[in-house]
């Protein structure tokens, strides 16, 4: 009898620590649909629990001028870049609405950032005319800037227009830095970016006070922006919570606003990347 209560005193020992050890480690994604959608798949077979809460929302207009006059003067234009897969979303959409050929891009080299690039080819059957070493806006940058005679030459940047919120610094540096290199940028509002619903913010709230939150990923500084203004930029309340940065940018807009970066992917060129990188460190 003291060996079976002494055998199964151990067993509930063991039992105790492997329940430990698989206990499901929950990561806020907070991209917009589409992107949280793919981000999502990442986790699968993993013990990490991805729950979807966008903190924003993009909307591609029915109505964009500036994209319409784009079109009827891409002959002037030597460039394109594509600051997200939204802006070629909605160029594509542009183009079918007004049935524009594709064939009409041959004219312009068309930039588009990391994946987006498999994306560009499957909306638009364009190429991406720059290989970027560092998937990010700053990677077009650099590839321009090694480029002859790039000073003069014309760029349409296909960006959000960000409403209700202050806009994160990174598409104004990449237009600042296009400009530095003399080039002539004109920035087109491809689709408008805003902060989700009260409802949607206050349920990833209540998680996040409850601490029921062990993770967030962060793809974008909008994302970010959205999520402390809801939070009354009391960034305390985020003391708990490991934060994660899809890559330099993103989480230097975030130590900027006062967050504790502890995850920072440094393959940033797809999701995959990112979700390796968040595995590895919660693991440890």
């Amino acid at each position: 009898m003291k060996k079976l209560i002494l055998w199964l005193a151990l067993w509930s020992s063991f039992s105790n620590i492997f329940a430990q050890k698989e206990t499901p480690i929950s990561i806020l994604i907070t991209s917009p649909t589409g992107y949280a959608t793919r981000f999502q798949k990442q986790f699968k077979g993993s013990a990490l629990v991805p729950i979807v809460i966008p903190m924003i929302e993009t909307v591609i207009p029915q109505d964009c001028k500036e994209m319409d006059l784009l079109l009827k003067q891409l002959k002037d234009y030597d460039y394109i870049a594509f600051s997200s897969r939204k802006a070629i979303e909605s160029l594509a959409l542009r183009m079918q609405k007004d049935s524009i050929d594709n064939n009409k891009l041959q004219s312009v080299k068309c930039c588009a950032i990391g994946k987006d690039a498999e994306y560009l080819q499957k909306r638009l059957r364009c190429s991406n005319a720059i290989q970027a070493k560092e998937a990010s806006p700053m990677g077009i940058v650099r590839e321009l800037a090694e480029m002859p005679n790039i000073a003069g030459k014309c760029i349409a940047v296909l960006a959000p227009k960000v409403e209700g919120m202050a806009e994160p610094d990174v598409v104004p540096n990449f237009i600042h830095a296009l400009q530095r290199l003399n080039m002539r940028v004109t920035r087109i509002p491809a689709y408008l970016t805003r902060a989700a619903n009260d409802t949607t913010l206050a349920r990833a709230l209540e998680l996040i006070r409850e601490q029921k939150i062990s993770c967030i990923a962060f793809t974008s500084g909008t994302e970010i922006e959205v999520l402390l203004n809801a939070l009354g930029n009391d960034v305390s309340l985020l003391s708990h919570t490991t934060i994660a940065c899809f890559g330099p940018y993103t989480a230097a807009y975030a130590e900027k606003k006062g967050l504790k970066v502890e995850i920072i992917a440094k393959d940033f060129s797809s999701f995959e990347g990112f979700a390796n990188a968040i595995q590895e460190y919660l693991k440890k």
